[in-house]
């Protein structure tokens, strides 16, 4: 008997250790792909889920030095405005639309990536239906840092390297990196998993009680 509650509390944690890593990875602002090859043309992708109860109503990202933004892809439900600075693009905001809870959306930018290699972040205001902002604006997250609170968390980095497996292309919209979007959809999947093993592993320790 004792054996058999010991697994099941095992079964427990494993469990609760699924819920509270699932996800995680994924919901914030993101914008993507990661590495970008110097001095070229891209489509970036910003992705916003929302993680509150309440719908996002707005995006706001700020545009590294170096990146050279020449336009949007356009969003159905959504309009775009542009911040400038001598002609350059500094900042971008998607308003008017709505992204309810469990569900995300992505905007496309395209972009001249800079001439010099490093780390980029940028920097993402995301504005709730009740006013309240959540800002995307801190240090990468680092292993065994401090959990982030509900209203800020870690800017989302763009490392561009030098060459790369995509050539030089003039200005054009492209298509999103394949496979992006399903990223939630794995997370979700994640999560149900977890809740699964939990309810597996409550009802063993319920019934281990029960025989002792």
């Amino acid at each position: 008997m004792r054996t058999a509650r010991v697994s099941a509390l095992l079964l427990a944690v494993v469990a609760l250790l699924m819920l509270a890593t699932t996800g995680v990875g994924w919901a914030h602002v993101v914008v993507s792909p990661k590495e970008v090859p110097a001095d070229s043309y891209q489509v970036l992708t910003v992705r916003a889920p929302t993680e509150k109860d309440i719908p996002t109503t707005e995006v706001r990202v700020e545009v590294p030095e170096g990146f050279t933004v020449s336009g949007v892809r356009p969003v159905p439900g959504w309009e775009s405005e542009f911040e400038e600075d001598g002609g350059v693009i500094r900042a971008i905001t998607w308003f008017g639309g709505e992204i309810q809870p469990r569900e995300f959306q992505e905007f496309a930018i395209q972009a001249r990536t800079p001439t010099e290699t490093g780390e980029h972040s940028w920097s993402a205001y995301q504005t709730y239906e009740d006013g309240s902002v959540v800002e995307w604006t801190g240090p990468p997250e680092e292993e065994g840092a401090e959990e982030e609170s509900e209203d800020s968390g870690p800017a989302s980095v763009v490392d561009v390297v030098q060459g790369g497996a995509q050539p030089e292309e003039s200005p054009g919209v492209a298509a999103p990196e394949a496979g992006l979007g399903f990223i939630p959809i794995a997370a979700y999947g994640g999560l149900g998993l977890g809740v699964l093993a939990l309810v597996v592993a409550l009802l063993a320790l319920i019934r281990s009680l029960r025989r002792a």
